[in-house]
């Protein structure tokens, strides 16, 4: 998809959120969202008419997203324990949300409204969802995610985790893993070394997590430019 795309990515001063991106299409281009442990809140302008605005839940599998050239897309890309009480992760998996857009151009999500933000300032808005408490971070889930130890059984994590994220515990894992094990592939590591180093039972086992969580074989991913998680 060389020149089909022009993208920034960068980390956010933020700890609620993952990354921030931003693609301007320059042609009709098909993307694969893959999972990556994140949900997002999209800001989608269709050439020239007003901009979008989607809650994204968490995804299990690869999806296929459709863009047009002239299309523009800002992501804010949230941390797997950050989440909206109104409409939480066991209620978003694979699914979006449309937020009303105002008159006024501001947009309306957990019953308050705010300003469309730019690149540049998302985390203006991310401080402004956490302040009027329409995003909560879950304590849980995120020692969980940090391998902390807690005083809670192994089916009261997974509960939290169902709830805030809509993906259980070994899900994240899991999706971690994959894209460790791209990424080694990408470095030219060999497929059996990667599956050995990172736990996986055998060569085919690699294979088919890769096939189910991103799209594609080993042998593929090593030789592809990386696709963009979102």
């Amino acid at each position: 998809m060389e020149g089909t795309i022009a993208e920034d990515e960068r980390l956010a001063d933020s700890p609620l959120v993952a990354k921030i991106r931003r693609v301007r299409f320059h042609a009709d281009t098909r993307e694969m969202a893959l999972p990556d442990g994140s949900w997002d809140l999209l800001f989608v302008r269709r050439g020239d008419g007003p901009v979008t605005v989607i809650q994204t839940g968490q995804i299990s599998a690869p999806l296929a997203v459709d863009n047009r050239a002239g299309d523009e897309v800002l992501s804010i890309a949230f941390k797997p324990e950050v989440y909206l009480p109104g409409l939480p992760g066991r209620l978003m998996l694979g699914q979006g949300v449309v937020c009303p857009v105002g008159r006024d151009g501001r947009f309306l999500i957990g019953g308050e409204r705010f300003e469309i933000p730019r690149f540049d300032n998302a985390e203006q808005l991310v401080a402004a969802l956490a302040r009027q408490g329409v995003l909560e971070r879950d304590p849980v889930v995120l020692r969980a995610l940090q391998g902390a130890r807690q005083r809670l059984d192994e089916r009261s994590i997974q509960r939290h985790f169902a709830e805030v994220a809509g993906l259980g515990l070994k899900a994240f894992q899991q999706i971690a893993r994959a894209h460790e094990a791209a990424a080694l592939l990408r470095l030219g590591r060999p497929a059996s070394q990667v599956a050995a180093e990172l736990g996986f039972s055998d060569q085919a086992h690699l294979s088919h997590s890769l096939k189910r969580l991103l799209g594609q074989t080993p042998k593929a991913i090593a030789k592809a430019t990386p696709p963009a998680p979102t």
